[in-house]
């Protein structure tokens, strides 16, 4: 990823620059327009699991961009996905959305809080696709998967509609983790405001 980040950044000659994690790939395409003059470097969702890698990530990300002459880095992460997120950030001028995860940058804290009630996990299409990596790096095997979820007595899908949900991958997580799954279709509503105050914040 890092080589791509470079090519997308001296293709465009590059002005406003946004550091992102993965598993915003689809909502994020989907919320903006397709001339929008900004270079994204995507960072895996699986670095959640390892906050050293993370922060060498975010790092190499960083200096990416200023190489490239960045007028502006912005961050979509959730202020809870890294101890020092909020203070990378604010070492380039720029500041963390005011969400812990992923989840609450799509739906909201409000809606979060709602859907979490009664031993509630939310996840997202991006969150499935991940797993694998996020098992890796977190080093668990199914047991650990089947220890540390089963507090949880209903997973709910939320489904912005924006990429292929495919029945085959649900039953497949579904089989690894043993809790019900249920999909709740939502909107892109929450995502697209909170991602238009990240680019629009003055440095």
């Amino acid at each position: 990823m890092p080589e791509k980040a470079v090519k997308e950044c001296a293709d465009m000659g590059i002005g406003e620059s946004l550091i992102a994690c993965g598993i915003f790939r689809h909502e994020l395409d989907s919320v903006l327009p397709a001339e929008n003059g900004i270079a994204v470097h995507w960072l895996d969702a699986a670095l959640h699991a390892d906050a050293g890698r993370m922060k060498a990530a975010l790092d190499h990300a960083i200096t990416v961009h200023r190489a490239h002459s960045a007028n502006r880095i912005r961050f979509l992460f959730g202020n809870g996905c890294h101890p020092d997120i909020g203070k990378v950030a604010e070492d380039c001028g720029s500041c963390i959305p005011p969400v812990s995860n992923c989840i609450q940058a799509i739906i909201g804290p409000h809606r979060t809080r709602q859907l979490e009630a009664n031993r509630t996990m939310v996840i997202t299409p991006g969150w499935i696709t991940a797993w694998p990596d996020i098992m890796e790096g977190l080093g668990w095997d199914e047991v650990d998967v089947r220890i540390n979820l089963g507090r949880y007595d209903r997973i709910v899908l939320i489904d912005p509609g924006v990429a292929p949900v495919y029945d085959e991958a649900i039953l497949a997580f579904y089989d690894l983790v043993q809790v019900p799954v249920e999909i709740e279709a939502t909107d892109l509503a929450y995502f697209k405001r909170l991602v238009d105050q990240i680019l629009d914040a003055p440095t």
